[in-house]
């Protein structure tokens, strides 16, 4: 696994393989984000696909970004507007309450931060978190979250029930949603699902 600054780098030489693990690190958050204001799946999936051809075609300028994931979201962002724009004509005309919905969802998504500062906060936050909980649920939950294991997995790997593993995750879970309770609109698509 390369350090997000190594990645860019990669990403920024045109390196497929670094391309490859961003798509998978960032895929589904950016599609859950898309399609909790879209409400539609094609358009979300429109959205993702079209913000990694943005970030295959400026791959070169890649290397000089300080937030990747505030980046990622911003451009999610800005690709939904649009979404919204288009999406707005065609259900004005034909479904009214969806055209509402996405109005009342097009003013939130233009109310959210998706600076880096915001990510950089949230990142502090995340980090004396993680120091707070005991070493085993720690333990749990990185190799849940930031290894993307599966519960099994994990049962398997430290040779605990899964019942066990899953109360950890829990546990953490709800810490991490104390936490981090003024950011949650974003968080939900970054990685407390």
């Amino acid at each position: 696994m390369f350090s997000e600054k190594e990645l860019l780098k990669r990403l920024s030489c045109g390196d497929e393989r670094a391309f490859g693990l961003l798509f998978s690190s960032y895929y589904e958050r950016l599609y859950y984000f898309s399609l909790h204001y879209l409400n539609n799946n094609e358009a979300s999936k429109d959205v993702v696909q079209d913000l990694f051809s943005v970030v295959w075609e400026k791959k070169e300028k890649l290397e000089n970004i300080e937030n990747l994931s505030a980046w990622l979201y911003s451009i999610a962002k800005n690709l939904c507007l649009k979404k919204m724009d288009h999406l707005k004509v065609v259900r004005k005309h034909s479904d009214y309450l969806k055209y509402r919905e996405l109005c009342v969802n097009q003013n939130s998504l233009n109310e959210l931060d998706t600076s880096p500062m915001i990510f950089d906060e949230i990142s502090g936050i995340i980090q004396a978190t993680l120091k707070s909980l005991p070493s085993h649920s720690r333990r749990i939950f990185e190799l849940s979250r930031f290894e993307n294991k599966k519960n099994k997995e994990i049962a398997v790997e430290l040779d605990v029930s899964l019942k066990t593993v899953e109360a950890h995750i829990s546990k953490c879970l709800k810490i991490f949603r104390e936490a981090l309770k003024g950011y949650l609109s974003l968080l939900v698509f970054f990685w407390l699902q």
